[in-house]
């Protein structure tokens, strides 16, 4: 009786840890990819921003739409390729 009270508890021990590796990490706001997000919050009159590898665009709505980044790609600077026109 206490091998199968052991063995069912190391099985819920088991799925409880493994329904946690599923979830997906939390972004890192040191990472890259929060930088170029954060670049786009930082300087509103950049439409278009990139770092070399990725290049991020504002869409409509102001939010930040930047696709993933290529596997051997060396980031460098971010730095604004696209200027807001001035309102007339």
């Amino acid at each position: 009786m206490h091998a199968a009270a052991t063995v069912l508890a190391l099985a819920a021990l088991l799925l409880v840890g493994a329904s946690a590796q599923q979830r997906p990490a939390p972004l890192d706001p040191n990472s890259e990819e929060a930088s170029m997000l954060g670049y786009g919050d930082r300087e509103k009159t950049c439409v278009e921003w990139t770092d070399g590898c990725m290049t991020c665009s504002r869409a409509e709505n102001g939010d930040p739409l930047c696709p993933n980044i290529g596997i051997a790609c060396q980031p460098k600077a971010i730095s604004c390729s696209k200027k807001s026109e001035p309102a007339k």
